[in-house]
């Protein structure tokens, strides 16, 4: 966009300051805050689908970007006109960190798009709904709360898919949680799980009883197409990504923070030449929500709670003493040794998820 816009010439420039200074121009901005004033509006200014974090024109464009519309908020808030600048999970510490000189000015309250398990399994439950009814499936209800997230997982998520599930370890867990310890909570992953369990349901001739079939299996199968689009969308970022992290192949489930010190060495080949540290293999591995740090581990049951940065407002940082786990979501791209008796989480100490567990 620079490149064809902005010439040495510096026409566009010229035509865009007397287009901004036209009296035609003012006048159509006054019209247009006459409605916003009684009628505000919300302007969403969309992100990138990959980002070049070594493009330093993309970088300080997508900077650019959020001061102007922080400078614009201030102006024009007030007036009923909003603008929110969106900048992916992927770029955006690096723009925060490197970018901006006066974060405190210019990134005032950022909010993080997490989602949160109810809203993850209304947006299933409703598609689903939605296509069970125009197959007239015969309900046992007659209307649903989609604001009751315990409704909504008892009409339309346990009698599909069952209260349970048995892993490819024999053990059994909750359904809900299995599927969602799979993904990195974004609506994509969940959809594509579960549009791939009820196409194996249907195959099998056993839709919507999904809950008949293997879902431990499918889960297994599919996972690997959940990581590839984590590393595809770093690609730009970490050039080479994919095999770096080759690294972990066969890791265990659960380990001593220095291992990854350990294996670390081994990628100094995969990285750009110049380009590799021990402590840049950690930022990946951690920035990718490949690896997590144990918060909780409870003997009884096996459940391991672990953080991962994804689900944070923050750099996740790790410790040679820290006791570290492999996303779920990886097991199968890096063939991961399972734990006979753990089961790890990898949601965030937060209320909205007790309710899964």
């Amino acid at each position: 966009m620079l490149s064809k816009y902005l010439d040495e010439t510096g026409a566009f420039a010229d035509a865009l300051t007397e287009m901004l200074a036209d009296p035609v121009f003012a006048r159509a901005k006054e019209k247009a805050l006459e409605i916003t004033r009684k009628e505000p509006v919300i302007i969403a200014v969309d992100t990138f689908e990959r980002y070049d974090r070594d493009n330093l024109a993309m970088m300080a464009v997508s900077a650019a970007l959020i001061q102007c519309a922080s400078k614009f908020n201030i102006a024009y808030a007030r007036k009923g006109i909003h603008v929110k600048a969106f900048v992916s999970a992927e770029i955006f510490p690096y723009i925060q960190e490197g970018n901006i000189p006066n974060t405190t000015k210019f990134i005032r309250d950022p909010l993080y798009l997490l989602w949160k398990p109810r809203d993850l399994i209304r947006l299933v439950s409703w598609r689903f709904h939605k296509h069970l009814q125009n197959q007239k499936y015969p309900f046992p209800f007659k209307t649903i709360d989609w604001e009751d997230f315990d409704e909504v997982r008892s009409k339309l998520w346990t009698p599909f898919f069952g209260d349970r599930i048995c892993n490819l370890r024999s053990k059994e867990e909750q359904s809900l949680p299995y599927i969602l310890r799979h993904t990195q909570m974004r609506p994509r992953q969940l959809v594509i799980l579960c549009n791939r369990i009820a196409r194996t349901a249907s195959k099998s001739g056993k839709f919507p009883c999904f809950k008949n079939i293997n879902i431990a299996q499918v889960i297994s199968e599919n996972e690997r197409i959940l990581a590839d689009e984590v590393l595809n969308s770093y690609g730009l970022i970490y050039p080479g990504v994919a095999e770096i992290i080759t690294a972990l192949t066969k890791a265990p489930a659960i380990f001593p923070g220095n291992y990854i010190d350990q294996v670390a060495k081994k990628t100094s080949r995969s990285w750009p030449a110049g380009t590799y540290t021990a402590n840049k293999f950690h930022r990946l591995v951690t920035e990718l929500g490949i690896v997590g740090r144990v918060r909780e581990k409870d003997q009884e049951t096996g459940i391991v709670e672990a953080d991962f940065e994804y689900n944070m407002d923050d750099r996740l940082v790790l410790s040679d003493t820290d006791e570290c786990v492999i996303h779920p979501m990886f097991y199968t791209k890096l063939q991961v040794k399972r734990d006979d008796h753990y089961i790890v989480y990898p949601f965030p100490d937060h209320e909205d998820y007790n309710r899964i567990r």
